[in-house]
């Protein structure tokens, strides 16, 4: 099969419950999640996941997949990867809008040999994340922090 003819179709639902306090689920996922508009806007809720939340984890999430998939290619086993991500919403052209986002890869790794073939992996994940690749503002990935035991 052709990858250039590939071709996957995602469905999720949000319907508006109590208390502004929306329930997402999605074809396919058992789990149903609450969003709500986050507390900087009016009439917004603390303590629950927003659609703004929602767009970094999509975007950090991807990058950990997309390392991890780089990870079994390569044949590297890490003891860990965690990434932070941040983003910037501001008001653009009279709309708001995140008008960039900052991840903070941290990879611990056994053995310092691995530490060249982790950098091309961080490297890979950055340019191939499925959802960075599809949103318009930049994502930038920090100083690759890897943290080595000896």
């Amino acid at each position: 099969m052709d990858n250039k003819e590939v071709q996957f179709d995602y469905r999720v639902k949000a319907i508006l419950g109590e208390n502004r306090i929306s329930k997402i689920t999605a074809v396919g996922v058992n789990a149903v999640i609450e969003c709500a508009t986050p507390p900087e806007f009016p009439k917004g809720i603390a303590g629950v996941w927003s659609p703004e939340t929602f767009f970094l984890a999509a975007i950090a999430g991807c990058y950990v997949n997309t390392f991890q998939s780089f990870c079994d290619k390569f044949k590297l086993q890490p003891v860990s990867l965690e990434c932070e991500a941040s983003g910037t919403i501001a008001l653009v052209e009279g709309k708001y809008a995140f008008t960039g986002v900052m991840l903070n890869p941290i990879v611990t790794l056994a053995n310092y040999e691995d530490e060249a073939t982790a950098y091309k992996i961080l490297e890979k994940a950055h340019r191939y994340c499925l959802i960075s690749n599809s949103i318009k503002c930049p994502v930038s990935v920090s100083e690759n922090v890897l943290v080595l035991i000896p």
